[in-house]
C-alpha cells in the first residue's frame, strides 16, 4: 500500500473509533436535543423514527452546512448512495442497484421526486439545490406507494411552502475558479387565502477545471445555468389545499469533458498519436464538449379531507430538450464527432385516497398514470469513421428515434396494529406499461442532393404487466427504541434502446428485498442512531453496453447483494452536533456470461464471463462524517465550524472490474458567522481539501477505447446571504 491509501484508511479507523467517544461525550451533554424529523416515505407525515423503512433525511439547514448544492453532492452524507456525473448527467446508484444508461425512455433504478412529481428525464436530474425544505432518500425497492422503477430507491426532494408571512433569502457566492452564484427567495400572502414565492438560481463560471490542448480553450466551465421555481398555495377552508408550482431551468456547460484514460492508447485505426501525460481535467479533443439543457414543467396538487378520509390529485407535465456535441474518439483526430439532440416529455396523473392516521388500521390507496415520449431528433454522427464506411463524399449520419411508453398502475398499502407496540404494513401494486418504438435513419451525402434514407424502423410494442408486493413488521420495544423486518418485491420495466439497430428490446429486470433494521433515540433524545441490514435477490439485471456494432441495455446478469449501513447523530454539547454514517456493502454477479469486456490483441469490446464480478459503483466500505460546532461571541453572534469527511474504499466502474478507483477521503471545511438576529450570514468554505482525483464516470466503446471523467477538484470560496422573515 502507498502512503496515501494508508492515510485514507488511517482517517476511516479514526472515524469509526471515534463513534464510542462520542457516545461518551454526549451523556455529558445538558438540554441539548435533535429536533424531530417528519418524512412521508410511506405517503403520509409520520416521524421518520416510526417508519420502517430505511430513510436518511436532509434538511434546508444541514444541505447549507454540508455545502450540498445539487444531487451528486448528497453522496458526501448518504451511506450506499453513490452519484457520478458524465456529459452533464448524474447517475445515482443506490446499495448497488443504478445505471449509467443515457438515451429517449431511458429511466434510472432510483427514482427521482421532485414534489411528489416523478422526473423521467435522465438528462434533467443533476438539479441545483434552492429554496429546500427537505431531501428524502428511501433506500431499497419502492415497489408499492412509489413503484415506477424503484427497484434501488428513491430521492425525493421538497420545496419549502410559502406561508402568509412574509419572507425574503438570498445569497451570492465566488470561487476560485471565478465561479459566481447567486439564489433569492420571495414569499408572502398574496390574499387572506393565497400565498406564493418564487425562487431563482443564477451562475457562471469564469475558468474551467481544466483546458482542452488541441483547441486550448477550457473545459469543465459552467457557461451559464438558470433556474426559476414559484409555488402558489390556495387554503379556502381548512379541509382544502390546492397547490401550483410551475419551474424552469435552462443551462449550457462544457462538464462533459471526457478523456482517455491514463496510460490507454488510442484505438488503432484513428491515426492519433499516443497522448501525453497531463490534467486529470485536461483532456485532448479536436473539439471542446458542449452540454446544454432547457427544461421545466407545471403541476396542480388537491388535497381535500372528505370526513375521516384524505383525497389527493396531482396532475403534472414536465419536458426537456438536451444537446450534447463531443469528440467521441477522445483524440485529436476527427475520426467520430457526437451531436445528440434529446427531446423528452412527461404527463402523470395520480389519484390517492387514504385514511386518518389515529386509527387501529391506517391505508393509502391509489392509482397512476404516466405517458412519457422520449426521442432523438436526430443524433448527428460525423468524423472520418462515417466516410470509411459510406464513402469519401458522407458528411454525417442521422438517426431519427422515438420511444413512447405509456403505463397506469393500482396500489393500496395499509398497516394494522396487531398490539400498542406491534404493526403489521401490507401492500400491493399492479402495474401494466406498454413501450412503443419508432425511427428511421438518414446519410447525408455531399454528391446527394437531399437525405438518403438507410432504413425505417417499423412502429413496434412491448407489453409488461407485473405485480409487487411490501409486508413490514415493526415493534415499539420501549420508547425509544423500534426494530422492524421487511420484504419487498419491485421490478424495472423493459424497453427499447433507441441507440442500437438490430434486435434493439431489453427485458424487464426484478428485486426480492429481505431487511431488518432498528431506529433509535437514546441519551434523552440526544443520541439518534438508526441500523439496517439487507439482502437482495437481483435478476435479469439491465445493464449498459457499448460494443463494436451497438450501444445500448443488455440482459442476462443476475446478482447478490448484501450489506449493513449505520447511520448516527449526536447533540453532545448544546454547541456541537456530531452526525456520521457507515455501509458495507457485498455485491456481486452470480452470472453474467455476456458481459462487455475489453480485449487486447487486437483491442476491442467482446463478450466475456463477469460471473463472481463486483457490481459497478458499489464501494464495499464507506464512512461519512460530519461535525458543525457554534461558538458564541459577546455581541450576540454566532461562529460555526463545519467539517465533513467521505471515505470510500474504491470501486470499479463497468462489469469487467478492469478499471477500480482507489481508495480516498474527501474533506470540506467551513467557518460561517451568524448576525446576532439571524438575518445575516457570511461563510468560507473549502471542498475537496485535499485534491483528490476521483473518476467519477467511465466507459470503453466498442473499439476498445477506454474514457473517464473526474469529479470536482479542490474548490474555495465564500458565500454572503441573507435571510428576512
Amino acid at each position: 500500500m502507498n502512503s496515501r491509501y494508508n492515510t485514507h484508511v488511517r482517517l476511516a479507523v479514526a472515524a469509526a473509533l471515534a463513534l464510542p467517544m462520542i457516545t461518551l461525550a454526549g451523556e455529558a451533554a445538558d438540554g441539548a436535543v435533535l429536533d424531530e424529523v417528519v418524512v412521508t416515505a410511506q405517503k403520509r407525515s409520520q416521524n421518520i423514527q416510526d417508519v420502517p423503512i430505511a430513510v436518511t433525511a436532509v434538511d434546508s439547514e444541514a444541505v447549507l452546512n454540508a455545502g450540498i448544492v445539487n444531487i451528486q453532492d448528497l453522496g458526501q452524507i448518504v451511506p450506499t448512495l453513490t452519484v457520478s456525473n458524465a456529459v452533464g448527467i448524474g447517475f445515482s446508484y443506490l446499495r448497488g442497484i443504478g445505471t449509467t444508461a443515457i438515451g429517449p425512455g431511458i429511466e434510472y433504478p432510483v427514482s427521482m421526486y421532485m414534489d411528489g412529481v416523478y422526473l423521467a428525464s435522465t438528462t434533467a436530474t443533476l438539479l441545483d439545490f434552492g429554496n429546500i425544505d427537505r431531501v428524502e432518500v428511501l433506500k431499497g425497492p419502492q415497489g408499492t406507494l412509489f413503484g415506477r422503477n424503484a427497484t434501488g430507491g428513491l430521492i425525493g426532494i421538497f420545496t419549502r411552502d410559502p406561508t402568509q408571512e412574509f419572507r425574503s433569502s438570498g445569497d451570492v457566492s465566488f470561487d476560485n475558479y471565478q465561479t459566481a452564484k447567486a439564489k433569492l427567495y420571495v414569499g408572502g400572502g398574496v390574499t387572506e387565502n393565497l400565498a406564493a414565492d418564487i425562487s431563482v438560481n443564477a451562475g457562471t463560471q469564469g475558468e474551467g477545471w481544466g483546458e482542452n490542448l488541441v483547441t486550448g480553450n477550457d473545459v469543465f466551465r459552467n457557461r451559464h445555468n438558470i433556474t426559476a421555481r414559484s409555488k402558489w398555495v390556495y387554503t379556502p377552508g381548512d379541509a382544502t389545499k390546492l397547490t401550483l408550482i410551475g419551474d424552469f431551468t435552462d443551462f449550457k456547460h462544457s462538464s462533459n469533458g471526457q478523456r482517455l484514460y491514463p496510460g490507454t492508447l488510442p484505438a488503432p485505426g484513428y491515426g492519433a498519436a499516443p497522448q501525453p501525460a497531463h490534467g486529470a481535467w485536461d483532456i485532448i479533443a479536436d473539439v471542446d464538449p458542449v452540454f446544454t439543457n432547457t427544461s421545466g414543467g407545471v403541476s396542480l396538487k388537491l388535497e381535500q379531507e372528505v370526513g375521516s378520509l384524505n383525497m389527493m390529485s396531482l396532475t403534472a407535465y414536465r419536458d426537456s430538450e438536451s444537446t450534447l456535441f463531443w469528440d467521441v474518439d477522445f483524440t485529436e483526430v476527427p475520426w467520430l464527432i457526437g451531436d445528440l439532440v434529446d427531446a423528452e416529455s412527461q404527463f402523470s396523473q395520480e389519484l390517492q385516497l387514504s385514511s386518518a392516521s389515529d386509527g387501529p388500521f391506517n391505508w393509502t390507496a391509489g392509482v397512476y398514470y404516466f405517458r412519457a415520449i422520449g426521442e432523438y431528433k436526430p443524433t448527428a454522427i460525423e468524423g472520418n469513421l462515417v466516410r470509411a464506411i459510406f464513402g469519401p463524399t458522407a458528411q454525417r449520419l442521422e438517426p431519427f428515434n422515438k420511444q413512447v411508453s405509456d403505463a397506469i398502475a393500482g396500489f393500496a398499502q395499509g398497516t394494522f396494529t396487531l398490539s400498542p407496540s406491534t404493526n403489521l404494513t401490507t401492500g400491493i401494486r399492479y402495474s401494466s406499461e406498454k413501450r412503443t418504438l419508432s425511427g428511421s435513419t438518414f446519410l447525408y451525402d455531399s454528391a446527394v442532393s437531399g437525405p438518403i434514407s438507410l432504413g425505417t424502423t417499423p412502429k413496434k410494442s412491448l407489453k409488461f404487466k407485473k405485480p409487487t408486493y411490501r409486508i413490514a413488521l415493526d415493534h415499539q420495544f420501549n420508547d425509544d427504541v423500534m426494530g422492524y423486518v421487511s420484504w419487498n418485491t419491485s421490478f424495472k420495466s423493459g424497453g427499447w434502446n433507441t441507440q442500437q439497430a438490430a434486435d434493439p428490446s431489453f427485458k424487464p429486470e426484478f428485486v426480492k428485498s429481505y431487511e431488518a433494521g432498528f431506529k433509535s433515540d437514546l441519551l434523552g433524545r440526544r443520541l439518534r442512531f438508526n441500523g439496517a441490514a439487507f439482502y437482495y435477490d437481483y435478476s435479469n439485471i439491465q445493464v449498459q453496453k457499448v460494443g463494436t456494432a451497438n450501444t445500448g441495455i443488455i440482459n442476462g446478469a443476475a446478482a447478490t447483494i448484501k450489506g449493513v449501513e449505520a447511520e448516527l447523530q449526536l447533540a453532545a454539547t448544546d454547541n456541537l452536533l456530531l452526525s456520521g454514517g457507515m455501509a458495507w456493502l457485498h455485491s456481486r454477479f452470480d452470472t453474467f456470461t455476456n458481459a462487455p469486456f475489453r480485449q487486447t490483441n487486437p483491442v476491442r469490446v467482446e463478450p466475456g464471463d463477469a460471473s463472481g464480478n463486483v457490481i459497478p459503483f458499489s464501494p464495499e466500505f464507506q464512512v461519512m462524517a460530519n461535525a458543525d460546532y457554534t461558538r458564541p461571541l459577546v455581541s450576540g453572534a454566532e461562529l460555526h465550524f463545519l467539517a465533513s469527511l467521505q471515505y470510500n474504499d474504491g470501486m470499479y466502474y463497468e462489469a469487467d472490474n478492469q478499471l477500480r478507483q482507489k481508495g480516498y477521503a474527501k474533506v470540506n471545511l467551513g467557518v460561517r458567522w451568524d448576525a446576532a438576529d439571524g438575518r445575516y450570514n457570511v461563510k468560507l468554505w473549502a471542498n475537496n481539501l485535499t485534491n483528490e482525483e476521483v473518476v467519477s464516470y467511465s466507459s470503453t466503446i466498442g473499439d476498445g477505447t477506454r474514457n473517464v471523467t473526474y469529479q470536482p477538484p479542490r474548490t474555495y470560496g465564500i458565500t454572503v446571504g441573507y435571510d428576512f422573515k
